[in-house]
């Protein structure tokens, strides 16, 4: 099996990818509402969920994958709630912009590692390895 380690961060790495019989898994570690290489997250849910799946895209697309290529997503909400799973299921549909959609858990969390962040976003993609 081969494992190839995308953009390490201290104590992650954001992207890691596995490859076994032709086939390459993609990996990505929680993303979450700050812009790449910004240092201040959205300013509500809205935005910070728009700002996750954008991110994901990013993460996907280092990795020689697109959001067509998803097969599961968990999205991690603070203190989450009706309006803000529709909140950040409107940013999903809008970035993502899928006919199918891939296997997903949304899990509500009474905080993430920073306390400004609202949502945390992790994908697992499949692609043909070339």
């Amino acid at each position: 099996m081969k494992v190839e380690h995308i953009d390490p961060a201290p104590g992650f790495t954001h992207v890691v990818t596995t490859e076994i019989a032709g086939i390459k898994t993609i990996h990505v570690s929680g993303q979450v509402g700050v812009p790449m290489g910004a240092k201040e997250p959205g300013a509500d849910l809205a935005a910070q969920s728009e700002i996750a799946f954008q991110r994901v895209v990013q993460r996907l697309g280092q990795a020689g994958a697109t959001p067509r290529d998803i097969v599961k997503t968990t999205v991690f909400i603070k203190d989450i709630s009706p309006d803000k799973v529709r909140t950040a299921g409107s940013a999903l549909v809008k970035v993502l912009a899928l006919e199918k959609w891939p296997a997903s858990t949304w899990v509500g969390v009474t905080g993430l590692v920073d306390p400004r962040y609202l949502i945390e976003v992790e994908a697992i993609a499949m692609v043909a390895a070339k």
